[in-house]
């Protein structure tokens, strides 16, 4: 999970993040940068983050409201030291997608944070479904067709940050980042080898091409792979059937249709 947290600086006196991201990022659950509020909506246009949280003392509209007039999309959360339910409605009213107090244990603004994620790439469950694959986020196994997929650790991990961002390119670096959450990072050419020993063990369940290459860019998920084989062959007879001609009234040489129904003999 990679986190832009930005801080006013106010809610600790030195910028640290709040001690809940602290213990998520050392436990390796979450990538996070640093930033102050200067210049973040580039920020956010440059680099794939998958959540923005603002820290400050109380909830403040202020940066918020220029985040979203900018019209960038991605999830954003408010940790505030003093809280209080006015305060929270007019966030949320603004353009946050939630607000927490800064004493919020970390387990649960872990969930939060994720449960932000799910809901902003288009899933309202911990279960993933697109066509044949089925992501079990709480049980962290991927099947297809109800067969698990025998994927290693960081290999499932791929397959989830790829399904949750079903849609959308990621870069080797975003891939990275998510997979090792600012730990020692691996060359970037692991990423190749755990794609292609999934690309293998799919096709070995009958998924074709689970994932689209674009080269110099990143990795997508092919969800056209992954449609139902009933619904491939139910697409193949629609397109095999000949179209219906339209039907025309002959008219005869000499007399031309007229818009009031009447004929005009020439």
């Amino acid at each position: 999970m990679r986190v832009l947290c930005i801080s006013d600086s106010s809610i600790h006196g030195d910028g640290r993040p709040c001690n809940g991201l602290s213990k998520a990022a050392v436990e390796g659950a979450v990538s996070m940068t640093m930033s102050g509020p200067e210049g973040v909506v580039e920020t956010l246009r440059r680099s794939q983050y998958d959540i923005a949280v603002i820290q400050q003392m109380e909830p403040d509209v202020k940066l918020l409201r220029h985040i979203r007039n900018s019209r960038v999309p991605t999830p954003i959360m408010i940790i505030a030291r003093n809280i209080n339910p006015a305060a929270v409605a007019r966030v949320l009213s603004v353009g946050a997608d939630d607000c927490v107090p800064a004493t919020v244990d970390p387990v649960e603004l872990l969930a939060r944070l994720r449960a932000i994620i799910r809901r902003a790439s288009g899933h309202d469950s911990l279960t993933l479904h697109i066509g044949r694959l089925t992501v079990n986020v709480d049980r962290r196994e991927a099947q297809i067709d109800g067969k698990p997929v025998p994927l290693t650790k960081r290999e499932y991990e791929i397959v989830e940050l790829l399904a949750l961002r079903k849609g959308q390119v990621l870069s080797k670096e975003a891939v990275l980042d998510n997979l090792y959450a600012g730990q020692s990072e691996p060359h970037g050419k692991v990423i190749d080898v755990m794609i292609c020993q999934i690309r293998k063990k799919m096709r070995n369940m009958g998924i074709t091409e689970p994932f689209t290459t674009l080269w110099g860019i990143g990795y997508r998920l092919n969800e056209a792979a992954f449609i139902p084989l009933g619904a491939r062959v139910n697409d193949i007879d629609s397109s095999a059937r000949p179209t219906a001609r339209e039907s025309s009234i002959p008219v005869t040489a000499g007399i031309k249709m007229v818009p009031s129904g009447g004929l005009d003999i020439l």
